[in-house]
This record gives structure tokens, C-alpha cells and sequence, in this order.
């Protein structure tokens, strides 16, 4: 009879941890609403003849900026938690389209390699000094290279990818392509051959998927689509035209990867999109990011408007017609920094911090 109980028993157990596994959200609990009670401070910063492209950092006093033109000696800024100040420690040679991070010591930045290099430059910052890690390039003739993103689950498995123009940029023939970092090296993985600028990146558990954008100079259209790498591939999962929809974006959100077509978010699953948010708004700006499926940042043209699992609401306007967000914000525990670019009567870059208060 006792054997016959712990033979019971042991099913039961092996089946409970068969379901864990198999279905381990049923087992998650569920995340709470996230709070809307945030003090905005905006801080202009000090970037002449340049463009703010990211924003990244370690803690709410230990953020990077970095803008794709301006000098080799004031296109980078960090911030201290009181002020924004020009990085001058070394000389940045990369012309910076994107920042990201794993900790203070460990902050990689991609864009053009510069006047010393032909090719894209990836930097790594390592808690002392920001280096040249790598140099992509390849052996046809093309007039410029460059990364528009890098990002990655881990410090051994991060993805980068970026553009490569064979003309002079007026004719469209451009072909995206796709870097990845192993904790050693990196190597490309994946080269489109057909018109396409890959600017997103992101991975869930095995699976990789780009937002590539490809621009039409004849009919003034673009074609909006969703790539997923796999084998050194590229299996298309979503194409449609610019004019149709807007826009595309992709984001990673606690674990899980969201795609924003128009204005509707969606999973990916068992090769189908499945319909998660709709946000009906006209100046929905084509960004939706957040901490979790409950505490969700939309972004739009004249401010941030927040989901909580229940409904939308605004928690920043902008105070200036004509100020955007541009690239994807820094979301920590209890702050958020955005990066803001405003044409009015001249160009100003700007970084637009959220924090939380009790």
C-alpha cells in the first residue's frame, strides 16, 4: 500500500512539474497595474549640429546620450543624476545611432566607424574607457555602412544590425544586415538581398526577428516588414506598404516580443499574429513599450500616454508643438528617460525625465 501512495505521489509531482514547464505563465502571477504618478523634469542638452538617436544607462544617475553627427568630441553626454555633461575621455570616432547596456561596465554603441575606419563601428565601454570593439565591413564597393541598433538578452548573445548603401543614397539600394556577439566575437549572420534598412532588432527565447523598412525613390512608398532570422536566413513574416499603415515597431517587453503595426500591438505566435492592444488614437506615434503588459508607455505626437491593463490615459504632454520622441526610451524601476528632438525656431535635442513619487 505504501508503495502503491508513493508511486501516486511521484506521478503527481512529475506531472505538476511537466505543466510548469510546458505552460509557465498559467504559474506567473499577475503583474500589477503600473502606477501613473510621475514627475517630468526636461533637460536641453548641449549637442551643436548634432541629432540625439539613444539613450541608455545603468541607473537613474549613470545615463549615456549619443547623437549620429556633431564632432568626434561632443556627439556623446552622460549624465550624473544632476547634470548633462559632454564626454571628453576619450575621442569618439563613432558616429552613435544606438546605445545599450547590460550594466556600467558593460555598455556597447553602433553607428559609423568614423573618418578612421570605412565600415560600421561598434564601441564598448568597460567602467573605464569607451574602445573600438569591431569594424563591419564587406568587400563589394558600397558608399556607407552603419548599425542602427544593437541589443541582446545576455552579454554572451547580443545582435546588432544596420544598413548597407551601395549608391549615393538617392536611388534606394540599400540591404540590411544582421551581426551577432558570442561574449568573444563578432559575425554577421544574415545579409538581405533585396531594398531594406534593418533598424530594430530583438530576440524571444530561440527565435530573432528585424523591422526592416525599405524606401520606394520612384513612388515616394516604402515597404513596413517583419524578418525572422533563423539558420542565417531571412523568413519574411509581415510586409506591407508604408502608406497603408503608417509604421512598424517592435519592442521587448517583460520577456516577450510586441510588434506595433499601425495602431494595433500584437504577438507573435505559432506563426499568426494575435491582436493584443488596440490604440485608437490619431496621434498614436507608432511606439509602445513598457515593464510589463500592464504598465505599457505609448508614444505619441504630442506627449506619453500610459496603459495599466484597463485603460489609456495621458501622463505627459509636451509642452511645444513640434517636440517628437525619437528612439526608444530608458525604462528603469522607477524612472524613464526619453530622448526628444524639437524644430521650433531652431534644433534642440532634449532628454525628458520621468520618475515615479509615492
Amino acid at each position: 500500500m505504501l508503495r502503491k501512495t508513493c508511486l501516486i505521489v511521484s506521478m503527481i509531482t512529475l506531472l505538476a512539474l511537466y505543466s510548469c514547464e510546458d505552460n509557465p505563465s498559467e504559474f506567473e502571477p499577475e503583474p500589477e497595474p503600473g502606477k501613473r504618478n510621475y514627475v517630468w523634469t526636461l533637460d536641453t542638452l548641449d549637442m551643436p549640429m548634432n541629432y540625439l538617436s539613444s539613450v541608455w544607462g545603468a541607473a537613474p544617475d549613470d545615463v549615456w546620450a549619443i547623437g549620429g553627427g556633431g564632432t568626434q568630441y561632443d556627439r556623446l553626454l552622460h549624465y550624473d543624476g544632476t547634470e548633462w555633461t559632454t564626454y571628453t575621455n576619450e575621442v569618439i570616432w563613432c558616429s552613435g545611432f544606438t546605445l545599450f547596456g547590460f550594466s556600467a561596465d558593460d555598455v556597447w554603441m553602433g553607428g559609423g566607424a568614423g573618418w578612421l575606419e570605412h565600415g560600421a563601428g561598434i564601441w564598448h565601454y568597460d567602467g573605464v574607457e569607451w574602445k573600438q570593439n569591431y569594424v563591419y565591413s564587406i568587400e563589394e564597393t558600397y558608399y556607407s555602412i552603419n548599425i542602427r541598433e544593437i541589443w541582446g538578452p545576455r552579454p554572451d548573445d547580443v545582435y546588432a544590425c544596420g544598413r548597407i548603401v551601395f549608391d549615393d543614397g538617392k536611388n534606394g539600394i540599400c540591404r540590411g544586415f544582421v551581426l551577432h556577439y558570442d561574449g568573444t566575437d563578432w559575425r554577421e549572420i544574415a545579409r538581405a538581398d533585396f531594398n531594406s534598412q534593418f533598424l530594430r532588432i530583438r530576440k524571444e527565447k530561440d527565435n530573432v526577428y528585424v523591422n526592416s523598412y525599405g524606401i520606394n525613390y520612384e513612388t515616394g512608398d516604402g515597404d513596413v516588414e517583419f524578418y525572422h532570422v533563423k539558420d542565417n536566413e531571412l523568413i519574411r513574416i509581415y510586409s506591407n506598404k508604408e502608406s497603408k499603415i503608417h509604421w512598424a515597431s517592435m519592442s521587448y517587453i517583460d520577456g516577450k516580443v510586441y510588434f506595433t503595426i499601425g495602431r494595433e500591438v500584437f504577438r507573435y505566435q505559432e506563426k499568426k499574429f494575435r491582436l493584443f492592444l488596440s490604440i485608437n488614437y490619431e496621434n498614436f506615434y507608432t511606439q509602445v513599450t513598457g515593464r510589463n503588459e500592464k504598465d505599457l508607455f505609448i508614444a505619441m505626437d504630442d506627449g506619453i500616454a500610459h496603459y495599466n491593463g484597463t485603460d489609456i490615459e495621458y501622463i505627459y504632454k509636451f509642452p511645444l508643438k513640434g517636440m517628437r520622441i525619437f528612439g526608444y526610451p530608458l525604462i528603469l524601476d522607477k524612472d524613464i528617460f526619453y530622448g526628444i528632438r524639437y524644430s521650433g525656431t531652431q534644433w534642440y535635442n532634449m532628454v525628458l525625465h520621468g520618475k515615479l513619487v509615492e
